[in-house]
C-alpha cells in the first residue's frame, strides 16, 4: 500500500452525480437545454432557472448523457406524454357528456319558436326532467306546414326518447290536404302518447280598426271585395282553412295570408299588414290581454270575457278547438310509450301547469292511447269535405 506523505494536501474525494447539490444539478443540466444561464436571466429579468428544474428522475443520468441533443429529445418525449395524457383526460371526461345526450328526451316541434305548439313544449320541458330524470331538448325543425319536423320523428329510432308534439295541423289537415303525396298516415306512422291541452282560435283585429263586433268586420269585408286580408299560420294551417271557411259560410271575398307561424301572423296584424287574424288564441293571449288586440269570436265558449263564440255568431260546423299531445314511432316498445304517457298524464294534473296553461287561453286535456287516434282521425275526416270544397291544397 502506497503511504500517504503528511505535507501533503489531502485528496479531493468528486461526489457521484446522484449526491450532487439540487442548485449544482439544476444549473448543470438546465443550461444544456435552455443555453446559458446568464443569457436566460438578461432576456427574462426576474425569470430563474426554477422554471426550468428537470423531473427528478434526471438525477439518476450518467454525466456523459448531460449533453444538449440527448436532453432535448428526452424533453420532447416527456412533453408527448403529457399531450398524450392529456387528451386521454380529455376522452374520458367527454364520456359522460356524450351518454348524457343520448338519454336525453328529444321534443321535436315541428312548427317555429314562439308558435302555440311550442309553448305548449316549453311548458312541459323542464316537469319532464325532473319525472324523469333526465335533460329534455326541444328541437323546432318547422317546415311544409310541420311535415318535415314529423317526417324527422316518424324515422327516429324507437327508444321511446323523440316525441313530436303533435296539433290539429301536423297530425290531421296535412292528411285532408296532401293525402296520399303525404309520404306516412299518421294514425300508422305514430302512436299516442297522451294529450296535453286544447285551446280555441280566435278572429282578432287591432283596436285601431274600428271593428267591435263580427258583424261589422263581415260588412267591412262586402264593402271592399279582395282587399281586405286574414293572416293565419301558414297554408293549409287549422287557422288557414277555419279563415277560408268562415269566409265561405259568410260570402265575403277575403285574401288570406299563410305565413311561418302564429307569432308571425300576429305581428303582422298588429304592424299593419294585414287586417285581420286568424289564430290559435296561445298565440296571441298576451296581446288580447295587454290591449294590443281586440278578439270578435273564440271558437270555445267562456274562454274570453264578453267574447261570442263561432257558433253564436252562426259558424259552429266543427269542434273548432285546437289540441296539443305527444307521439311516437310507431315500433316504439309499449312499455316506454307507457312510462312516457305516465310521466305526462302527471304533469298536467299539476296544478302548477294547469296555471300555466290557463294563462295561455288553454285547458287541459286528458286523452291517452287509442282514444287519441280516434280523435285524429275523426277530425281527418270531418275537414276532408271542407277541404276539397274549397280547393286547399298544398303541394
Amino acid at each position: 500500500m502506497k503511504e500517504i506523505d503528511g505535507d501533503s494536501p489531502p485528496a479531493q474525494v468528486t461526489p457521484s452525480r446522484p449526491d450532487l447539490g439540487y442548485a449544482e444539478r439544476r444549473g448543470r443540466l438546465v443550461p444544456a437545454i435552455v443555453g446559458e444561464t446568464d443569457a436566460v436571466s438578461s432576456r427574462h429579468p426576474g425569470f430563474t432557472l426554477m422554471h426550468f428544474a428537470p423531473p427528478f428522475w434526471f438525477n439518476q443520468l450518467p454525466k456523459q448523457y448531460s449533453d444538449k441533443p440527448y436532453l432535448t429529445r428526452v424533453m420532447r418525449m416527456i412533453k408527448m406524454e403529457r399531450l398524450c395524457l392529456r387528451i386521454v383526460c380529455a376522452l374520458l371526461a367527454s364520456l359522460p357528456l356524450a351518454a348524457q345526450a343520448s338519454d336525453a328526451v328529444r321534443i321535436v316541434v315541428p312548427f317555429a319558436q314562439g308558435d302555440a305548439s311550442d309553448l305548449m313544449a316549453r311548458i312541459i320541458a323542464q316537469p319532464l326532467s325532473e319525472k324523469l330524470n333526465r335533460p329534455v331538448n326541444i328541437h323546432n325543425h318547422y317546415g311544409a306546414g310541420g311535415i318535415v319536423g314529423t317526417q324527422d320523428v316518424v324515422r327516429s329510432k324507437t327508444d321511446g326518447l323523440t316525441l313530436v308534439l303533435g296539433s290539429v295541423s301536423n297530425m290531421s289537415m296535412n292528411t285532408a290536404c296532401r293525402g296520399e303525396r303525404l309520404g306516412y298516415v299518421p294514425s300508422s306512422a305514430l302512436r299516442p302518447v297522451a294529450m296535453l291541452a286544447r285551446a280555441p282560435v280566435i278572429v282578432a283585429v287591432t283596436p285601431d280598426s274600428g271593428v267591435q263586433q263580427f258583424g261589422e268586420l263581415v260588412e267591412r269585408f262586402n264593402a271592399q271585395p279582395g282587399l281586405q286580408t286574414y293572416a293565419s299560420s301558414g297554408l293549409c294551417s287549422y287557422t288557414d282553412f277555419m279563415g277560408r271557411y268562415i269566409t265561405m259560410r259568410a260570402g265575403v271575398d277575403v285574401v288570406p295570408m299563410p305565413y311561418r307561424g302564429g307569432h308571425d301572423a300576429i305581428q303582422a296584424v298588429m304592424s299593419g299588414e294585414v287586417d285581420v287574424a286568424i289564430t290559435e288564441l296561445p298565440n296571441a293571449m298576451r296581446d288580447v290581454q295587454a290591449g294590443r288586440l281586440k278578439p270578435l269570436a273564440a271558437s270555445l265558449q267562456g274562454k274570453l270575457a264578453n267574447t261570442p263564440s263561432f257558433e253564436d255568431i252562426g259558424f259552429a260546423p266543427l269542434d273548432a278547438a285546437v289540441w296539443y299531445g305527444f307521439f311516437v314511432p310507431a315500433e316504439t316498445p309499449s312499455r316506454e310509450a307507457r312510462t312516457m304517457q305516465k310521466a305526462i298524464q302527471q304533469i298536467a294534473n299539476d296544478p302548477g301547469v294547469q296555471r300555466q296553461l290557463e294563462e295561455l287561453g288553454a285547458e287541459p286535456y286528458n286523452l291517452v292511447g287509442p282514444e287519441i287516434f280516434r280523435e285524429v282521425v275523426n277530425f281527418t275526416r270531418a275537414v276532408e269535405g271542407h277541404v276539397n270544397e274549397m280547393g286547399m291544397e298544398l303541394e
